[in-house]
This record gives C-alpha cells, structure tokens and sequence, in this order.
C-alpha cells in the first residue's frame, strides 16, 4: 500500500484554484503501478519508482487529488530493467478487471518477440504497448528504434493498438533524428495511435517551439499532457494542435504526487523539492506536482478562452473516445 501525503495545504490549492476548474469526470492517460513481487533480479529496499502502487491505491488517490469528481485511468506499468515484465503485465491486467472504463497498455521490452507481444495482447486484451527508453544501452540518447524494435511497431499497426511514447534525447521532440522516426513510423503504419507522453516530452518549451509545427502535421498522433510544469509548453500545445487529440494525464502516484514542481532553466529540466531555507518573505510550502500542473492547465485554458465543453474534453472526452475506438479496433 502506498504511503499518501497529501495536506491542508493542498486542500487549500484545490479549493482555491482548481474545485471549478477539473469537470465531473476525469480520465488520467498517464498512470504507473507497481508490485514488487515482480521486482525479478532487482534488489536493495523498495523505494521511489518501486513504491507499491495498486488499482485502489490510484482510487484512493483520486479521490483525495480530485474529489467528488468520477475517475477513470490508463495504466502503464513501471519500467525497471531486470523486473519480471510477464508477471507484471499479468497482474496490471487482473487488478483492472474491477474497472472495464479503463485499459492498460503492455509493458514491453526489448528483448521480447513480437510473436510474444502479439499473443499477450490477445490474452489480456490490451489496447496498447508501453515502451520505455531505460530499456535501451543508453536511455538518454536512444532512438525509438533502440527500445522500441520495429517488429513491435509491425504488432501495433497490424491489431490496431495505441502506443504511449516517452520520447529520449536532450531535445525530445525537437531532436531531428526523433523527428524522423515519428514522421516514418505514423506514415507507413497507420494502424498504430501513438500517445507522445509529457507532452511530446516537452518539459521545457524550447522544444516544443522547435517542434509543434512538426509535430501538428503527423497523422495518428495523440498526446498526454502528465508531469510537465511548463506553462508555455501547454499553451503552444493547446493552441496550435487539435485539442481533441491532447488528453489529460498526471504521471500518478510517484512522480505526479511528488510535493514540488519540475522546474526549467536554459534548455534543462529538473524537480526541485521547494525550500523553506531562507525564505522568510513568502509561504514556501511545497504543493504537489499535478497541483503544479493543474494550475498551468487552467491558466491555459483561460488565455485561450477553452470553453467548458473544450475542458470537459480534455479531462474525460477525448480519452474516452480514443479508448472506445481501441477497443472497437480489437472486436
């Protein structure tokens, strides 16, 4: 069971700044869990990404981080080398069960066949993959290609499924070798939806003004907006994309409900705790970082004049059609 901090002040945010902003209904396409029963050679003390995070524990989040408010999630796994990847995907797909409004996309690795992902995805009737760049011999320079075999990418078009994509390289998407990949990959298997995560990884806004314009005129292109704390990255997204294909997601629990704020400096990108050290001047607290997002969001949404039904679609609209269109894909 998870460890949940959330306090007074956090409260006092969401009354303040959020409680008329978040609709009734939220989808959350970005969300990890984590059992350590399949933490495989891994070893030393459960901490940090290994925190055990199960389907209740995100309700019990939920409904602390947006209450009253009807949740569903996209459940992606938690990528560590060495964990037993097949008994995690087994028990991600028997935790959602108690939930058929929302899905989970396979964990794959590498070293998988795609015989092997093609038949897990007809056992547990996942909708997507979920690659992950730690998988790669280096994680922060990979190309798609090195975490993410293109056979895998032949599954995904030939039944259909979603692809939750966390780009790697010091640019993200503005690098031009990620660009090419995209830009071929869309193309020639349009059977494939990708979900480019952390809004296209953009968590400084460099690189979405490197990119957007790029990245608006690809086909089969979703997004999720998890865990950025840029403002201007969200307000590039939100204004020159269709709206309907970027959706809310949050990084839940462990990176999302961090207390602190990733922040940005030159072209870097790092959390940052908050300190109380020397800060008599202001209220140093610390809120937590889907707070930090949240507010982003809705400051977006009133700079560009997003309509309730626009807000509505972001949270739970556009998630739920795409997720209705997976499962379609599938019968």
């Amino acid at each position: 069971m998870a460890h949940f901090d959330y306090q007074d002040f956090d409260r006092e945010i969401w009354d303040k700044d959020l409680e008329d902003f978040v609709p009734s209904t939220v989808y959350d396409m970005h969300t990890h869990m984590w059992c350590d029963a399949h933490r495989g050679s891994l070893t030393g003390e459960a901490l940090g990404l290994r925190t055990e995070i199960d389907y209740q524990d995100h309700l019990d989040w939920a409904a602390k981080l947006y209450p009253g408010r009807e949740f569903h999630l996209l459940v992606l796994g938690t990528p560590m080398p060495g964990m037993d990847a097949e008994g995690h995907n087994d028990w991600m797909a028997a935790q959602l069960k108690a939930d058929p409004e929302s899905a989970i996309h396979m964990m794959v690795t590498p070293d998988m066949t795609p015989e092997y992902v093609a038949a897990q995805v007809d056992k547990h009737h996942f909708l997507g993959l979920k690659p992950y760049r730690t998988f790669a011999a280096d994680p922060a320079g990979a190309r798609i290609e090195d975490f993410f075999p293109e056979p895998f990418i032949e599954v995904a078009h030939d039944k259909k499924l979603s692809i939750t994509m966390h780009l790697a390289k010091p640019n993200g998407p503005a690098d031009l070798d990620n660009q090419r990949d995209l830009e071929r990959y869309s193309r020639e298997y349009p059977g494939a939806q990708w979900i480019l995560a952390h809004c296209a990884r953009a968590f400084n806004a460099f690189m979405m003004e490197d990119a957007i314009r790029f990245l608006c005129d690809l086909p089969n292109i979703w997004y999720d907006t998890s865990a950025v704390n840029d403002l201007y990255s969200h307000f590039l997204l939100m204004k020159h994309e269709d709206r309907t294909r970027v959706m809310f997601g949050s990084d839940n629990v462990v990176a999302g409900c961090a207390r602190g704020k990733y922040i940005t400096y030159g072209r870097a990108w790092l959390f940052y705790p908050g300190d109380e050290a020397g800060t008599p001047h202001c209220d140093s607290r610390a809120t937590l970082v889907i707070y930090e997002q949240l507010k982003q969001e809705c400051q977006v949404a009133e700079m560009l004049g997003l309509t309730r039904d626009e807000i509505a679609d972001h949270f739970a609209g556009n998630a739920k059609r795409f997720l209705a269109k997976m499962r379609a894909n599938q019968e």
